[in-house]
């Protein structure tokens, strides 16, 4: 029986995109398209702030819902009209900034959709930036601060992103972040950090967004890769890791899909959306 899939949201990082973080296979764009057409949602459903998302989406062109910053703020994509929010302590964000420098760490800061990194620490995004393409889109949308912890002191931050924590140092660091007060700390990738208020995940935002349309996780197909996808991979009815996705993900997941550089979204598309 053909599923009744209304809903899709998709990962960007190593599931929608290509290697090079900023393309999408035509494969994918396709099947999406085409499945919009046929009156599904499309949402995507990132770690990035929006302001990462935004050529993106425009680009594939059917792109309804914005799932942000792990699920702290999720939005409307036609009009950009927040839906939900999940922000951070401000006094905390403070603490974990003074852990971050610190440790001489890079980092970025999700604030209302748009990222935000200290002026003087550019150096380190292009040191640790995932490739050459992503950074033009990074330098298109970054806002620089001279001070990001008055900034946060004064805002409703969404989610941190730290570029690189070298093997060696991460417990550390990860205690000492632990230790500003509850906070949910996982990864796109091995190497980077990402953090948002405690209990706050893409499941948690998927759901919530589902209900908002009225739909179940029956009705919900959602992709992914890695471990800031591993709820929405659990609550999504039909739910698919890539083939190059982590093994938790996979666990995670209830099928496999092909690999993120082979349109693996699209293979999955088309077979239970477009039949």
């Amino acid at each position: 029986m053909k599923p009744d899939i209304r809903l899709i949201a998709l990962d960007m990082d190593g599931t929608l995109l290509d290697a090079d973080h900023a393309t999408i296979p035509q494969r994918n764009l396709d099947a999406l398209r085409a499945a919009a057409a046929r009156g599904i949602h499309i949402a995507i459903a990132t770690g990035r702030s929006w302001s990462l998302v935004r050529e993106i989406a425009q680009t594939l062109g059917c792109v309804r819902y914005g799932i942000t910053a792990n699920g702290a703020f999720v939005l409307d994509a036609a009009d950009e009209t927040p839906l939900v929010k999940f922000p951070m302590d401000p006094a905390q964000c403070v603490d974990i900034i003074r852990v971050l420098r610190r440790h001489g760490l890079y980092y970025e800061l999700y604030v209302d959709g748009k990222n935000y990194m200290q002026a003087d620490e550019l150096q380190g995004a292009r040191d640790f930036c995932l490739s050459d393409a992503f950074f033009d889109v990074f330098m298109r949308s970054v806002h620089f601060l001279p001070d990001m912890a008055a900034f946060a002191a004064g805002a409703q931050p969404e989610k941190f992103d730290v570029f690189y924590v070298a093997p060696a140092q991460r417990a550390a660091v990860q205690r000492e972040l632990e230790a500003t007060g509850p906070l949910e700390i996982t990864g796109a990738l091995d190497s980077n950090l990402e953090m948002t208020a405690h209990g706050v995940n893409k499941g948690k935002a998927l759901a919530v967004l589902a209900e908002k349309l009225g739909l179940d996780a029956s009705q919900v197909m959602a992709f992914g890769d890695a471990d800031n996808d591993l709820e929405m991979l659990e609550w999504a009815g039909w739910s698919f890791a890539m083939e190059n996705g982590t093994d938790r993900a996979k666990a995670a997941a209830k099928f496999v899909t092909g690999l993120n550089t082979q349109g693996g979204v699209g293979m999955a598309v088309e077979q239970y959306c477009l039949i």
